[in-house]
């Protein structure tokens, strides 16, 4: 949707832009004192042995989920993250952090101020999706802040979250239901893009590896696209997930026509497409109700989980993401596309009832007429959850790159 703010925002910034030097930097000068003061304001780092910085994209809220993980089951560490803006029309799902700087704050002295903090305050840093820290979030690589964090003794680890860092011709080659599946000679501006993230990323990423630092993924998928890292489990609010389910007068596949709950962030790597051709004309025959949710901030989403039976994740990338594990958590029946691998990469089997574009009408039609095996599926979820998602597994992940000498 079209916000006249920021559009009339970003027509100023234009207009000034053109002017002369001289004036340019006196019209800034009130804008970039009210950023400097966005940034004296962070929260400084609490005291401890440890001090790990993540940011600065908090991807679905990880880096939050990370830091507190650390703090809550690792001794004598402190964390922060960093959530920078990356316009002004970015959709803010409301992901907690401990640190979020407007696209206005990143207007002012980011690098004297806030990074010079970072340098003074943090034993570690974890890099999201390859960018840094220190400034320039968005453009920059994690090698700008190699030379500062070195001087510094800060010991870095970048972490890769999915689309940014997965080749789209591999994962075409491996998953035969790829959304990337399409002829190179077909590609539009969005595959073309995606693909030349990817490269650039892969390319720091190889500088990177050559000096043997640490390198971790979010997903067990990524273990394949990304040679030699180590997985660092998604973390959830089980506890949060869990309460909603039992509060919600829904067992699931108790009601005669099931809510079949889809919610997806990016459709397109999804298989929304897919999904909904089969749930609209199984909600047209009356087996169903679908709901698709689009933008819900992430703190009513436990609800929207709970009041559903079943919830279809995604059918065509093969990875688990955040929403999968906190329906299971909310022991809500889950349905996705994950490989015999990724499933493997768990010590026990995801409670995940495997199903693709060519295969879902069929699996959901199973769980119509089998609904008693499946509601004893739904019941494991939460316990499930909680041994491999919240936050202990990935604190252990972390504890051994804080604990080691690394970088």
């Amino acid at each position: 949707m079209v916000d006249p703010v920021n559009d009339l925002r970003r027509l100023a910034w234009q207009v000034l832009a053109r002017t002369p030097r001289p004036v340019r930097e006196l019209a800034a000068l009130p804008v970039r004192r009210r950023a400097d003061a966005e940034l004296r304001a962070l929260v400084p780092m609490p005291p401890a042995g440890r001090r790990l910085y993540v940011g600065p994209w908090n991807t679905a809220g990880q880096a939050w989920e990370w830091a507190r993980a650390a703090e809550r089951h690792l001794p004598d560490v402190a964390a922060q993250n960093l959530w920078a803006q990356r316009t002004l029309s970015q959709a803010h799902f409301r992901y907690p952090a401990d640190h979020e700087l407007s696209v206005l704050a990143q207007r002012g002295h980011v690098r004297r101020i806030h990074g010079e903090r970072v340098l003074r305050e943090a034993t570690h840093v974890l890099h999201e999706s390859g960018r840094p820290v220190l400034a320039d979030f968005h453009a920059g690589s994690m090698l700008d802040d190699l030379p500062d964090l070195e001087r510094a003794g800060i010991r870095p680890a970048v972490l890769y979250h999915g689309s940014e860092i997965r080749d789209l011709r591999e994962h075409a080659e491996r998953y035969p239901h790829s959304p990337f599946r399409v002829p190179e000679s077909g590609w539009d501006d969005y595959l073309r893009t995606l693909q030349a993230t990817v490269e650039r990323n892969r390319a720091d990423l190889a500088q990177w590896q050559r000096r043997g630092l640490p390198v971790l993924v979010s997903t067990p998928d990524l273990l394949d696209a990304v040679p030699g890292a180590t997985l660092l489990p998604l973390v959830v609010d089980v506890d949060r997930f869990e309460a909603a389910g039992r509060r919600s007068a829904v067992v699931p596949l108790e009601r005669e026509r099931p809510v079949v709950l889809h919610a997806p962030s990016n459709p397109r790597l999804k298989g929304t497409e897919a999904v909904e051709e089969v749930m609209e004309d199984m909600q047209r025959a009356g087996l169903v109700e679908y709901r698709r949710l689009r933008g819900v901030p992430h703190e009513e989403m436990a609800a929207f989980v709970a009041d559903a039976d079943v919830v279809v994740d995604q059918v065509v990338l093969g990875n688990p993401g955040v929403l999968l594990t906190e329906s299971l958590a909310a022991g809500r029946l889950v349905v996705a596309h994950l490989s015999a691998a990724v499933r493997a990469c768990w010590p026990e089997e995801p409670l995940v009832v495997e199903a693709d574009p060519d295969s879902l009408r069929e699996v959901l039609q199973d769980v119509l007429a089998r609904r008693t095996t499946y509601q004893a599926m739904a019941a494991r979820g939460p316990a499930w959850a909680r041994a491999h998602h919240d936050g202990r597994r990935s604190a252990e992940v972390l504890g051994q790159w804080l604990d080691t000498g690394d970088g």
